[in-house]
């Protein structure tokens, strides 16, 4: 897994538009696309974890509820991050 999250946004950490992200997913073979999901995966469930230590409640279940939280609010996510290229 060499960076696969780096494939699927700009050096400037906004996500790339479709037609480049596929671009650049696709030139790299099939896994990658299952590798930049995986990658971001982990980086969801660590960072969740380390908002339950800083919260004192690192269980599975607090964790999970964060996870869920992001999903449900993951529009709001989008809005604070660098960007969508379109």
């Amino acid at each position: 897994m060499a960076g696969s999250y780096n494939h699927v946004v700009t050096k400037k950490g906004k996500l790339r538009a479709p037609d480049d992200l596929l671009g650049m997913l696709e030139a790299r073979g099939r896994g990658d696309v299952y590798e930049a999901v995986e990658e971001m995966y982990g980086m969801i469930w660590f960072l969740a974890h380390e908002i339950g230590i800083e919260n004192g409640s690192d269980s599975p279940e607090f964790v999970a509820k964060v996870v869920e939280e992001a999903r449900l609010n993951y529009r709001e996510g989008l809005e604070k991050s660098p960007g969508v290229k379109r």
